[in-house]
């Protein structure tokens, strides 16, 4: 059986069992945040019942400050110096996927591992993936409002779930080549038991991320199989597929889009173009990105 065809509840009881035992360190959201998230799906929401929730996390409450100030969002205005002014300037949307992004960021820089090097290379792979989806988005013209970041970030949470958990079988499973080859996940299930699409699903559900999210998880190895938000999936599968070549080869000199599918699966949703758009900027695009990351990790 495929990870596509897999259901969550399917992951085997003895694996749930090792999960929670051994994840707590790896709580993908603080109780604030999950509070924070839950609020702003309640189209009933207001304002202040957002902020009531959101400033009881002081670190949360600076970051959304500090991005209505940005030059993304401040558009040459006045700055704000409220929560609640910078609420409204970002809308619950944005705040909803900067709570989810500055989460996994900040765990993603603070997980021990029993191999150190592991958790920086799964990290910077995460916001490898994250400015390539946002490069993407904006050249083919999907419209996501950050929601392609936060999923960029959080789509390979398996690795970080069976890296922690099961560290002893994780690098045989799992060497970090990046190799996109689909025999990849049938080595992890021989070896685990499991694969981190369905591990890293499971676990993401049980943390109650929003749907679109634990989808990306679950599906970015297929996207094709994805139903319900299979444009997030899809154009996150082909950041991710361009992060693993910049990772195994350093530069993305000899990539070839066309062997990219999750390209034609992101045309297959009504995306017209896809293919021709990113063409041109392909290497362009890579090149930069790569850069953003390791000026990141320079700071």
């Amino acid at each position: 059986m495929t990870t596509a065809a897999m259901k969550i509840s399917e992951l085997a009881p003895n694996l749930q069992m090792e999960f929670r035992r051994k994840a707590q360190a790896l709580q993908m959201l603080p109780a604030v945040a999950v509070q924070a998230l839950e609020v702003a799906r309640d189209p009933e929401c207001t304002i202040r019942e957002f902020v009531a929730v959101v400033e009881r996390d002081g670190k949360l409450a600076a970051d959304i400050l500090s991005m209505s100030n940005s030059v993304m969002f401040s558009a040459g205005g006045p700055p704000v110096l409220s929560l609640q002014q910078a609420i409204v300037r970002l809308g619950f949307r944005q705040c909803r996927n900067l709570i989810l992004s500055t989460s996994m960021a900040s765990l993603m820089k603070n997980l021990s591992l029993e191999e150190e090097w592991v958790g920086d290379v799964l990290c910077r792979h995460g916001f490898l993936t994250g400015v390539l989806a946002i490069n993407v988005n904006k050249i083919v013209g999907t419209g996501f409002q950050g929601e392609e970041f936060a999923a960029g970030l959080v789509h390979d949470f398996g690795r970080l779930l069976l890296a922690v958990c099961l560290p002893e079988k994780f690098c045989t499973a799992d060497p970090l080549h990046f190799d996109e080859s689909p025999e990849m996940l049938t080595m992890e299930r021989r070896i685990l038991g499991t694969d981190h699409c369905e591990a890293g699903a499971w676990y993401a559900e049980l943390s109650k991320l929003p749907s679109e999210f634990v989808e990306v998880i679950r599906y970015h190895h297929n996207p094709a199989a994805c139903t319900k938000h299979r444009r997030l999936v899809a154009l996150v599968a082909i950041a991710d597929h361009m992060a693993s070549y910049l990772q195994r080869f350093d530069n993305g000199n000899q990539y070839n889009l066309r062997d990219n599918e999750a390209v034609y699966v992101l045309e297959s949703c009504g995306q017209p173009n896809v293919a021709a758009r990113l063409a041109d900027v392909c290497l362009e695009m890579m090149t930069s990105a790569k850069r953003d990351v390791q000026n990141m990790w320079s700071v």
